[in-house]
């Protein structure tokens, strides 16, 4: 064997090795974790605080949120497309997580400030421009932040480590954000207006509010700081755009690059729409998010008019985010020892069934609808603890097939999964309660309530159905397909080095 061989075998088995620690993983939960402290300030409270505290009228509100979601798909686009072509300083991925928290940080903490100084129309043009432009830079941070997975992980084990903290991190403060905030909004109204910290001291001003979404926005920062320093020499980019920038200093020469390191448009789109299992993951997770989007969506009708008990509906949300936090840990050991491709599969199959039986058993009780839906998002929770891994394999079979890849442009693609399903379920739940005849305030009925069972089970089972059929046939990248991905891949780059040194 020759030296250079040797040399390229060495490499090769380094390449392979894990190399994400358990340290890293926590480190990248606990940022993931912190974005969604601070946007579940805009999930569960901002349709409130337009209408209740900035006093818009609630067609004005629905306006409001319709083109704020269409305007942060259309960038979510740009800034992908941003990504792929501009290369900072500190790294094509990297930089973002250092530049764009504050500038997100700043705009969505205006939209939770009140302009009583503005009159209405200036006050939604206000929430308008904010909304977006935040959603713009919260987008360059989290495609980088997904993108930098498949960078930093050279194993099936390394993704599904960074998939599953991503996951456990998501539903832990999910649980948490449900138990402290109000409470924290109520207090701290409480105390800056001198009103009790009943129910209805949220509505005395926008403090609480301001304060909570502040709180949330700091600690975010923090912690894509410490993100950005752990992952410090992980960026294979940041060594040439670090010499770039010094050379740019210096005044003298900066050091091109190779124009096929760089992603045209073109190219982007041609290497999403011809990778198959990019595709096909991409259609499952906006399954999984179109059917908990009709879950939560129908929860408040089917618990006031099914079961005449509108309190348990946040019951149920909070043990389903419950049991979807235990899923995440669950899963983690499962993913590892039978791969990504079935674990996800799993999930689908006992989502799958847990709805089929709540159409069957769910109209007879709270409890068994409880159960039913809380199995429902154990299984969606198999699929969220292994969709960056799922989505990062992807990737580098799209890598080894092609010669390179679009890396932030098709992860920025699962950034469009919550808004489509959006759209989608709202369509249909409200297309499904005008079919079976429902007018707000209406008598209930067993006809009513067995309606309404009908629309939150059947719409995700049929989806959940035919989610398995695509995945099990389009998603065809088991753990020993990656192993020879991870080694083909290695070496490559090693082969690529040893020229570039010979």
């Amino acid at each position: 064997m020759s030296t250079t061989t040797a040399s390229l075998g060495e490499k090769v088995e380094y390449a392979v090795r894990n190399n994400v620690t358990q340290a890293l993983g926590l480190i990248y939960g606990l940022g993931m974790l912190t974005w969604t402290a601070f946007n579940q300030m805009n999930s569960n409270y901002w349709s409130y605080f337009l209408t209740e505290i900035c006093g818009l009228e609630p067609t004005v509100m629905g306006t409001v949120k319709a083109v704020t979601g269409v305007g942060e798909w259309f960038f979510v686009i740009i800034a992908a497309i941003i990504i792929e072509r501009v290369w900072l300083k500190h790294g094509q991925y990297r930089s973002w997580l250092l530049i764009a928290p504050p500038a997100t940080f700043v705009c969505l903490l205006m939209t939770f400030v009140d302009p009583s100084f503005l009159d209405m129309g200036a006050k939604t043009a206000w929430m308008i421009f904010f909304q977006i432009v935040g959603g713009f830079f919260a987008s360059f941070f989290m495609i980088a932040a997904t993108s930098i997975v498949p960078v930093i992980s050279r194993t099936e084990a390394d993704r599904t480590l960074l998939s599953q903290r991503k996951a456990q991190g998501n539903m832990l403060v999910k649980v948490l954000f449900a138990a402290i905030s109000l409470p924290a909004i109520l207090a701290i109204n409480g105390l800056v207006y001198r009103v009790p910290a009943g129910e209805n001291a949220q509505n005395a001003g926008p403090m609480g509010f301001t304060v909570l979404a502040l709180v949330f926005g700091i600690i975010m920062i923090v912690m894509f700081i410490v993100m950005y320093k752990r992952i410090d020499g992980m960026d294979p980019t940041q060594k040439l755009c670090e010499e770039r920038a010094a050379a740019k200093k210096r005044g003298e020469k900066v050091p091109p690059i190779d124009p096929g390191e760089k992603v045209g448009l073109v190219e982007m789109i041609k290497y999403w729409i011809t990778n198959l299992p990019a595709i096909i993951g991409l259609f499952a997770e906006i399954i999984r998010f179109i059917a908990q989007m009709t879950i939560q969506s129908m929860a408040m009708y089917v618990f006031t008019y099914a079961f005449g008990d509108v309190a348990m509906a946040a019951v149920m949300l909070t043990a389903a985010n419950i049991t979807g936090l235990v899923a995440t840990f669950v899963s983690e050991p499962i993913a590892r020892k039978v791969g990504i491709r079935i674990t996800y599969l799993a999930g689908i199959a006992i989502s799958c069934i847990s709805m089929v039986f709540c159409y069957f058993v769910g109209a007879s009780g709270e409890m068994a609808f409880i159960v039913c839906i809380c199995g429902a998002y154990f299984g969606m929770n198999f699929m969220n603890g292994t969709m960056m891994g799922m989505q990062s394999n992807a990737i580098a079979y799209g890598e080894w097939r092609d010669g390179k890849t679009a890396k932030a442009f098709i992860m920025s693609t699962f950034q469009w999964c919550p808004k489509i399903a959006n759209a989608v379920a709202g369509a249909l739940t409200g297309f499904g309660l005008a079919a079976i005849g429902f007018v707000s305030g209406m008598e209930a009925s067993p006809e009513l309530a067995q309606g309404m069972i009908n629309i939150i089970c059947l719409i995700p089972a049929i989806a959940f159905a035919i989610a398995f059929v695509a995945f099990f046939f389009g998603y065809r990248l088991p753990p020993k397909k990656m192993e020879q991905i991870a080694e083909d891949l290695a070496r490559r780059e090693a082969s690529k080095e040893a020229d570039a040194s010979a």
